[in-house]
């Protein structure tokens, strides 16, 4: 039975798999393709008709063209969008380039290098090798591959084998800048060319390309410096705030004894791994959105059920005086730019008697932490 139960498993999971490969292409009815053009359109006298935008046309197709770009096997996939994710960054608005705009952004005193570094560390992520470069300015890269995604042939003794079909591109991307005078605002835009769409690293005919390829190349490299500069601009600010704090015993408005210190929630939470890993905590899970640490105090590390069973556990001691295997929550409170991080045992706050034997502590964790 349980072999049976496991094979009745596998033939779901390739059911489903397969399915979902199909998700993005289209179905139903493509009569609306035969819709008869009825021209332009005609006004009444007096009345302005606003000129017709062009990118709605649609493209003119050859028969060999229509027969691999409508109907069931086109995409129906939206066009990859440019994300602002890096602070003070925003798209144009009714542009048809693929182009992202940065403002002036907190703690950046020369935007455009800041840009630009950007920039050349994602080329770099990518693999891209960098034959032409006027700094800040344009730059150009060599032809290279990218992967896409994998996709599992059909077929029962494919997936048994787990054989899958690769789809990459190969480009030139090209990026320009060009910044204010004032260096608080510039601007990047991406474009690809020389394009090739590769299954198996074999190309394939101009049918089976996808038809946003273009687009989605160059919204993807953009999208990719954006989330660069998002990453370390968090980094650095956090980094520059951990610098200095200082930690005091107190207590919040509700009279429970707490580590309190100035910073934001951002900062306290980056920094609470180390420290109570430094004091001898284990961290066994966290949530983030409520602001809780579940550690057990085990300055030795994690031991196993039996090794917590053994008789020799009483002998060990910790630098703090509790107890090992004392389950204990610390909750990360931000309240005005105050941080009060007050820690549960039992589901009860912990004495200010208790609390005051761990300063010592938790105040040299806490300066090895922001003096790294």
């Amino acid at each position: 039975m349980k072999f049976n139960k496991v094979w009745v498993v596998a033939l779901s999971a390739l059911v489903l798999s397969g399915c979902a490969a199909q998700r993005d292409l289209a179905e139903g009815s493509f009569d609306y393709l035969e819709v008869e053009d009825y021209g332009s359109l005609n006004a009444p006298e007096g009345l302005e008709v606003p000129q017709q935008r062009s990118q709605y046309v649609l493209p003119t197709l050859s028969a060999e063209q229509r027969e691999g770009s409508i109907g069931q096997a086109v995409s129906v996939r939206s066009p990859r969008q440019v994300l602002t994710l890096a602070p003070g960054s925003r798209i144009e608005e009714g542009s048809n380039e693929t182009r992202l705009a940065f403002d002036a952004v907190e703690g950046i005193s020369d935007l455009p290098n800041w840009v630009w570094n950007g920039v050349v560390a994602v080329m770099g992520e990518m693999g891209a090798e960098i034959v032409e470069e006027s700094p800040q300015e344009r730059i150009v890269t060599a032809r290279f591959t990218r992967e896409h995604y994998q996709l599992g042939r059909e077929g029962f003794f494919n997936r048994l084998r787990r054989e899958r079909d690769q789809y990459t591109s190969e480009q030139v991307i090209t990026i320009e800048m060009q910044a204010a005078s004032h260096r608080r605002s510039a601007v990047i835009d991406a474009q690809a060319s020389e394009i090739a769409w590769l299954e198996n690293g074999n190309p394939v005919s101009s049918q089976d390309t996808p038809i946003m390829l273009q687009r989605e190349l160059e919204a993807g490299v953009l999208n990719q410096i954006s989330a660069y500069l998002a990453r370390n601009y968090s980094a650095d600010q956090i980094a520059d705030a951990r610098q200095g704090v200082e930690i005091r015993q107190g207590e919040t408005a509700d009279g429970f004894s707490a580590i309190v210190f100035d910073s934001n929630f951002n900062v306290a939470w980056s920094l609470m791994p180390g420290v109570l890993e430094s004091v001898g905590f284990v961290i066994e899970d966290f949530n983030q959105s409520e602001g809780i640490y579940y550690t057990i105090y085990e300055p030795a590390g994690k031991r196993s059920f039996f090794q917590r069973l053994a008789f020799w556990r009483g002998t060990e001691q910790g630098e703090l005086p509790i107890e090992l295997g004392t389950e204990i929550e610390f909750n990360v409170d931000d309240r005005d730019g105050v941080i009060y991080v007050i820690p549960y045992i039992n589901e009860e706050p912990a004495s200010a008697e208790s609390l005051a034997e761990w300063m010592p502590s938790f105040a040299r964790a806490f300066r090895e932490q922001t003096q790294d």
